[in-house]
């Protein structure tokens, strides 16, 4: 709604006349006032409006900050039309402009105030005429402390322009988007444009309270802020020129839109700046212009100097547009606006799979400007695939690579090439120097496969994996530690160990049969009846955990499930120390709790020995074995001080369950047993008899033997085939 004043006429209207609803409740509430409220006269004007003059006894101090006075006339203007607000302007020859919280008109006095930030369709519920009026009162008062801007607020913007300009500093042509506003384009389609960019030294936080129509207005409005915007337009005006003359360009060259772009730092207090940018489109041509700053051009070689001419006659036949402008979506706006540490702008970060999650995660830190991305995945998109994938160009990236097609989005939306990198590959595929090169790498292939390459191969860089349940309930982050002491592989681990812990997660890796889609032929050609808003729950989660824990060093096992309200519960598995044994070139890892658990089970069955299971994983490709768990002898086994003959009774049971809630990842690996007190840890001949049949049963499941056996003080000794550890 402009705000503009016009003159009432001189018919005064009674207040039993009044036909405006807005007048009949500011006039039915002045008397609440206490003679703080005095009506002067109501005046009729055109289209119905009605003129509402008043006397404001406001509460100031004798010694304003600004000049409002002890009494104000401020005359309402109300309109037949009750969706809008009533215009307020103060009638005092002398009111101060430039005030905040004032608004642009077409001439400088009356001054309109500015009494609410918010439009009428969002005051109307509680709005009434003892409410307007208390608001009027309170802008004069807290402007006369100079306290109605508040520090949280913005400041107020140096000239308002109703139509914007998006602006790339590399662009040199511009095109007009519908609705008024303008974009620079890099395409020989677009106009040619000359951008003049100019600064300001630092200005008082204000309003300009006259619209700027010509150059002439423009030129007068810096001037009034102490600037000379000519002596800074006038350099880049030749600049322009002597380059043109210089390479004997003609034709659009001065036909070109000139558009100028004018950095003004505003001063929130008297220390503290913030940058302003307003732009002006200048209707004028670069051969008119040099002529107004003396220089006029002859031909392309010759130029006639003359003197610059300012005058109101020569300026004001310019017109001038007011432009917002807004800079081009960039790594750096994005940053901007999203609140990212610059710190992050070169770190280098891997993603391995660009899938549903994988896809998603990386376009939320796309669009922070989040880093510099390498993207890995030897996949192609088809049409399944776009249900849950970031990219929905369904005409364009169709069989296209997963990473190429999601990397050139990225891109694009950053204007920035060089923000991400497709490698249409497998891991196995690339070269481990370049992901060395990574400052993180994030695995969400959801293949083991994938994550134990990482673990094993890839030990001078930091790992993370993250991956969805089978039915999409619940997501994963496996975070390794800075220094690498707890890999992927002993995460993983640990991750199967604390899903046994916590009944609440029983059924966390169970797959529903019925959920699964064969979208061809092939016998691994499966998805699963996942749905789309988990995945975007899911990825904005990891997205945000991945930044969190970029700034953490230790450790980490997360777990995040979508509860049956819609809301997420959260769950952090401990992780233990492990002991790590080597023998001709396997590892084994014994969880440290583990040991302590059985040391303690002994100790309590002492002076008979006793023994278990030992539960965990096999990694024959690498070499090694988790121990992570054990079953403790059951309640048939024989225990005796020289003898233990382990039972039967419920292991069939308790090793279905491991299986069952670790999705076949965790099995039986062999058995242990105790010696006596003061006894060694050396093979009896029944050890021995028992560690054949082990060895012999093992090479039948094809994976190694082992039995351990403990003694005093935690000690123990591993048997692996038919080595000593």
């Amino acid at each position: 709604m402009k705000q503009d004043y016009t003159n009432p006429s001189s018919k005064k209207v009674k207040i039993e006349e009044l036909k405006n609803d807005h007048s009949k409740q500011i006039v039915s509430s002045i008397d609440a006032f206490g003679g703080t409220l005095i009506l002067l006269d109501i005046l009729q004007g055109s289209n119905n409006a009605e003129y509402l003059l008043l006397n404001f006894l406001p509460d100031i101090p004798n010694s304003p900050i600004n000049d409002i006075r002890q009494e104000e006339t401020i005359v309402i203007i109300t309109s037949e039309n009750n969706q809008e607000l009533p215009k307020v302007f103060a009638l005092r020859d002398d009111f101060p402009v430039g005030l905040p919280h004032t608004n642009i008109t077409k001439t400088q006095r009356p001054v309109s105030l500015c009494v609410f930030e918010d439009r009428f369709e969002e005051l109307k519920h509680q709005w009434s005429g003892s409410y307007f009026l208390q608001s009027i009162k309170n802008w004069l008062e807290l402007t006369a402390r100079d306290e109605l801007h508040q520090e949280d607020q913005p400041l107020e913007p140096f000239v308002i322009g109703s139509k914007g300009i998006i602006i790339n500093p590399n662009h040199i042509h511009v095109k007009k988007l519908p609705g008024g506003y303008y974009k620079t384009t890099d395409s020989p389609i677009g106009t040619p444009m000359h951008r003049l960019s100019v600064f300001t030294k630092p200005i008082e936080n204000g309003v300009v309270n006259q619209r700027v129509e010509n150059l002439y207005n423009l030129n007068q409005l810096f001037a009034e802020k102490d600037i000379d915007l000519m002596a800074l337009i006038k350099p880049k005006i030749f600049e322009l020129v002597d380059f043109d003359v210089s390479e004997g360009i003609n034709g659009d060259f001065w036909k070109g839109l000139v558009f100028l772009i004018v950095q003004i730092p505003i001063l929130r207090d008297s220390r503290t700046e913030e940058p302003t940018m307003v732009g002006f489109k200048i209707n004028a041509t670069l051969g008119l212009l040099s002529s107004i700053f003396g220089r006029t051009i002859v031909n392309l070689h010759s130029i006639f100097e003359a003197k610059p001419d300012y005058s109101e006659n020569r300026l004001s036949p310019i017109g001038v547009e007011i432009l917002n402008p807004h800079p081009s979506l960039s790594k750096t706006v994005a940053q901007l606006y999203s609140g990212i540490d610059p710190k992050w702008s070169d770190s280098i970060f891997s993603l391995i799979g660009i899938g549903a999650l994988g896809s998603q995660f990386f376009m939320n830190l796309a669009r922070s400007g989040f880093g510099k991305w390498n993207l890995i995945d030897k996949d192609i998109l088809l049409p399944h695939n776009f249900i849950r994938h970031a990219s929905t160009n369904t005409e364009n990236h169709i069989t296209e690579n997963k990473a190429e097609a999601i990397s050139n989005q990225a891109n694009i939306l950053l204007n920035d090439q060089d923000f991400s990198k497709p490698i249409p590959k497998t891991i196995y595929e690339v070269e481990k120097t370049k992901l060395q090169k990574s400052d993180a790498i994030m695995d969400m292939s959801t293949s083991i496969g994938v994550e134990r390459y990482l673990a094993n191969e890839l030990k001078d860089v930091r790992k993370f994996s993250s991956f969805l349940n089978p039915i999409g309930s619940d997501l994963v982050m496996l975070s390794e530690d800075i220094k690498g002491h707890y890999l992927l592989d002993i995460l993983e681990m640990q991750y199967y160990k604390g899903l046994l812990a916590n009944p609440d997660l029983a059924e966390h890796l169970d797959f529903e049969q019925e959920g699964k889609i064969r979208y061809a032929r092939g016998c691994r050609d499966i998805t699963s009846k996942i749905p789309q808003e988990n995945i975007s729950i899911f990825s904005g989660i990891a997205a945000k955990a991945f930044k969190s824990k970029l700034n953490q060093s230790n450790a980490s096992i997360d777990l995040w499930r979508i509860n049956e309200y819609n809301g997420v519960n959260y769950y952090n598995f401990k992780i233990d120390n492990w002991v790590e044994e080597k023998i001709e070139g396997w590892t084994i890892y014994f969880n440290e709790r583990v040991i302590e658990k059985i040391s303690n089970f002994r100790i309590e069955k002492l002076p008979n020995e006793t023994g278990g299971i030992l539960i965990g994983a096999v990694d024959n490709f690498y070499k090694k074995v988790y121990i992570t768990g054990t079953i403790l002898a059951p309640e048939d086994s024989i225990e005796r001080p020289t003898l233990f003959i382990r039972g039967i009774t419920g292991v069939r049971e308790k090793l279905e369950v491991i299986r069952k809630v670790t999705n076949d990842n965790l099995k039986y690996l062999g058995e242990w047993h105790s010696h006596p007190k003061n006894c060694g840890l050396g093979m009896s001949g029944d050890d021995k008899v028992q560690f054949a049949e082990l060895l012999n049963e093992a090479k039948l499941n094809g994976q190694p033997a082992l039995m351990s056996i403990f003694g005093d003080d935690k000690k123990h000794k591993t048997y692996f085939d038919n080595y000593k550890i």
